[in-house]
């Protein structure tokens, strides 16, 4: 896994996956610079083993169901699906501003004057959802089964009782505790 663990493992594998996707383009580009064939030859394994690690992560991805949004709670359904066009010149639409979002399936709500927007809708609070089927009490639901769950699944992944950092500070704690019904040695 990549170094920068944030504790969501749909995070930390999209993480990979990016960092895996960097590291293909920089061996491509490296391979531009060079005639030896041993160098070629050790460039392109390198490459090749970014598309097998990328490969690794997404089906580790894709075997987390739900995994979208990250973590335990879900998006707003009053913003989610809202696109504030933010462009001082021609609107440009695409799959990311219209038609349906990929994840809820929700309508792109294309805001084409923003400040006019949020002046209208008291500051975004009193923006209904639209273009969903979610609503703010059907997520709040949502929110507290997937806390359930996700609780339950760390209960039974940590050890009861004192945690430790490592072994070597287990093996301390250890060490400096006595015995129970003994007295500790000075």
């Amino acid at each position: 896994m990549n170094g920068d663990c944030n504790g969501d493992l749909t995070v930390d594998l999209r993480s990979n996956i990016a960092a895996e996707s960097r590291a293909k383009i920089t061996y491509e580009y490296l391979l531009q610079f060079t005639d030896d064939p041993y160098v070629k030859e050790t460039l392109n394994f390198l490459m090749t083993r970014e598309v097998a690690h990328f490969q690794m992560f997404e089906a580790a991805l894709d075997s987390i169901q739900p995994n979208f949004p990250p973590g335990v709670l879900q998006s707003d359904p009053r913003y989610s699906n809202l696109y504030f066009n933010m462009s001082n010149g021609a609107a440009v639409r695409g799959p990311w501003n219209q038609g349906e979002s990929s994840q809820f399936g929700e309508t792109w709500q294309y805001i084409d004057d923003p400040v006019a927007y949020v002046l209208e809708t008291n500051g975004l609070l009193d923006v209904a959802p639209t273009g969903t089927p979610r609503t703010p009490e059907g997520v709040a639901e949502i929110d507290k089964g997937m806390s359930k769950e996700r609780g339950m699944e760390i209960d039974a992944a940590v050890p009861i009782g004192e945690q430790a950092w490592s072994q070597q500070e287990k093996d301390k704690q250890a060490t400096d505790e006595p015995a129970k019904g003994k007295k500790k040695r000075k």
